[in-house]
């Protein structure tokens, strides 16, 4: 079975807030140029501010709403300079509303609800703060007619409600963005967690397809094997020990099926981390090898040696020794085999060699070196940082050899 992937299409709550940014943007800068206009004009005719100066202040407290999207601790410093500079400048004794004019109120208003939702409320308190304190000390030190006491203090009194009621207008916004964005993060949790629940079920579903088609044969050969010699009465010994050998061999291969199946159909991870064979089963595989030719084990590591290799170095032993003495029994069967393992300065060697084949001739073709088993052997080794080399000897036989890392790609050796 084949599964492609696709690339997964960006999820709905991300496409809404990029919308809401670029709507956020295009309401920013419409309203900067918006203060820009407004406050220039009514700052230069209405409180009598150099044109230049009122363009310029105008310019940066308009323009401080937009770069509170992306710089708000910034924007809020220049909003508030602005503002201070503005109520410094203008006069008084016009009659129109002072120390703040309502452009600076809205700018600024502005200003601090866009940087709070951005979660710059830290900064955004003390510098509402500070502004609010200058204005009034503005207003208190420059009163002249015809401005009066009374409404230069209403004047303070607006300018501080509406703009703290735009602080916590943009204190709640940073709250709801907060728990969108805690929803967004659950809801990609649960698409991934479906997303293991799918692949749990595929696994199963494997596993019940591998055992149907597998199991079954498989025992079927193990039981006729073990019961060769029952069934047959003039069965020879030799006969009989390879029935026996037979049996052995698929009992061990419906052990690890069995064992292979239940990792697939289990999402335990103890199931997964159970014992695996490794270099201290070699023997034990060179010794079953061995009813079917002559197989020679040169285990030249010591028991704590061989104890310290980490467990995937050492299932890839076992793996590589295990495929080369079943590619002998397949294309040399009868040859004289040998099987080395030890530690050189080049790190973990194993080296499977056979003989040439009884009755084969030397021009024969030897395995194909491009073929699975061989393929998989390498690959298992450079996986592990590790080669792997496998081909034909001069005298007709076959070599493999594996070099392997001590310790596994991570860990010290």
């Amino acid at each position: 079975m084949t599964t492609t992937s696709t690339p997964a299409a960006p999820s709905t709550g991300a496409l809404h807030l990029d919308r809401a940014r670029v709507l956020l943007w295009g309401a920013t800068t419409t309203a900067a140029v918006a203060i820009l206009v407004v406050s220039s004009v009514l700052s230069a005719t209405l409180y009598g501010v150099p044109v230049i100066i009122a363009l310029l202040v105008s310019l940066v407290l308009g323009g401080a709403i937009p770069v509170a999207v992306v710089r708000p601790a910034a924007a809020l410093a220049l909003s508030a300079a602005a503002v201070i500079l503005l109520a410094l400048l203008g006069s008084p004794e016009t009659g129109s509303p002072w120390p703040v004019a309502v452009p600076s109120t809205i700018a600024f208003a502005a200003t601090l609800a866009i940087a709070v939702a951005q979660s710059a409320w830290r900064t955004a308190v003390p510098v509402w703060a500070v502004a609010v304190a200058a204005v009034t000390i503005v207003g208190s030190t420059g009163l002249r007619p015809p401005a009066t006491a009374g409404a230069v203090t209403a004047d303070l009194v607006v300018f501080a409600a509406v703009t703290a009621t735009a602080l916590l207008g943009g204190l709640l916004v940073s709250r709801w963005q907060d728990v969108r964005r805690q929803l967004l993060r659950e809801q990609r949790i649960s698409a991934s967690e479906q997303a293991l629940r799918e692949v749990a079920e595929e696994r199963t579903r494997i596993a019940r397809e591998l055992h149907d088609v597998v199991a079954h044969g498989m025992s079927a050969i193990q039981v006729q094997a073990s019961s060769a010699r029952y069934r047959l009465p003039d069965l020879s010994d030799e006969a009989a020990a390879e029935f026996d050998e037979l049996a052995a061999t698929a009992r061990s291969a419906m052990g690890e099926m069995r064992m292979l199946l239940g990792v697939l159909r289990s999402e335990d991870v103890a199931v997964e981390t159970a014992p695996q064979p490794g270099v201290a089963d070699v023997r034990a595989l060179v010794t079953g090898a061995g009813r079917r030719g002559t197989v020679r084990l040169d285990d030249r590591l010591d028991a704590d040696a061989a104890a310290r290799l980490e467990p995937v170095v050492s299932l890839a032993v076992y793996r590589i020794v295990q495929e080369s003495l079943s590619n002998i029994a397949r294309h040399a069967t009868g040859a004289g085999a040998e099987v080395v393992i030890e530690r050189t300065a080049e790190g973990l060697v194993v080296t499977v060699e056979n003989e040439q084949a009884p009755g084969r001739p030397a021009s024969a073709p030897a395995p194909e070196s491009g073929g699975h088993g061989i393929r998989g052997m390498r690959e298992r080794a450079e996986l592990l940082g590790g080669s792997l080399e496998a081909g034909r000897r001069a005298d007709g036989g076959y070599r493999v050899r594996a070099i392997l890392p001590v310790a596994a790609p991570g860990e010290d050796s």
